[in-house]
């Protein structure tokens, strides 16, 4: 499912151009515009009081200063990937089509390449993206070609199921000859 990019483009291709049968769009987090108010908030400050920030700094010892620095860094970065992910996420969909799916660019699966699948619902799930929304499930697809089975999980992808949505592609699995796994 994850292969080189010229290989995945071409299955994506090969998937598109069967008649598409569902769309469903990720779903990211709704704090983005909160997040980027933060940290413009955090600049302001730091614009602002610098002087006195620095001299704050400069008044503690060297393995202060070194752990402070740390703090701030872990912090940033960890700000600056959440905006990442968030936008990475922002704009992907999963499409269905009687070839098999695929979100693009990374994922692609021919039907024929799905052994089984399951379906994921996970309290865990609703804190995933940060948001407090509530998702519904999640995929699992089971690729047994190969020397090891291969689980891919829709959820990093932002790729949730509603109820509606689940019974359709049920069916569709079915009509494909691919059975639902346990567990």
């Amino acid at each position: 499912m994850f292969i080189g990019t010229k290989k995945n483009q071409e299955k994506i291709e090969e998937i598109r151009t069967a008649p598409e049968l569902l769309r469903i769009e990720a779903q990211y987090a709704r704090g983005e515009g909160a997040l980027k108010l933060f940290l413009l908030l955090i600049v302001a400050i730091l614009f602002v009081y610098h002087e006195d920030l620095i001299g704050m700094f400069k008044e503690k010892t060297k393995e202060q200063q070194i752990v402070l620095a740390g703090m701030l860094f872990i912090f940033m970065a960890a700000l600056v990937f959440t905006l990442y992910m968030m936008k990475r996420r922002k704009g992907k969909a999963l499409v269905v089509t009687e070839k098999g799916m695929f979100v693009e660019p990374s994922l692609a699966q021919l039907w024929q390449d799905i052994d089984e699948y399951r379906w994921h619902v996970s309290p865990d799930l609703n804190n995933f993206l940060f948001s407090g929304q509530k998702h519904g499930a999640t995929l699992f697809l089971v690729n047994n070609k190969g020397l090891w089975p291969k689980i891919y999980d829709l959820a990093p992808h932002g790729i949730f199921f509603t109820p509606q949505q689940i019974q359709q592609v049920d069916d569709l699995l079915k009509r494909q000859g691919i059975k639902i796994g346990e567990g």
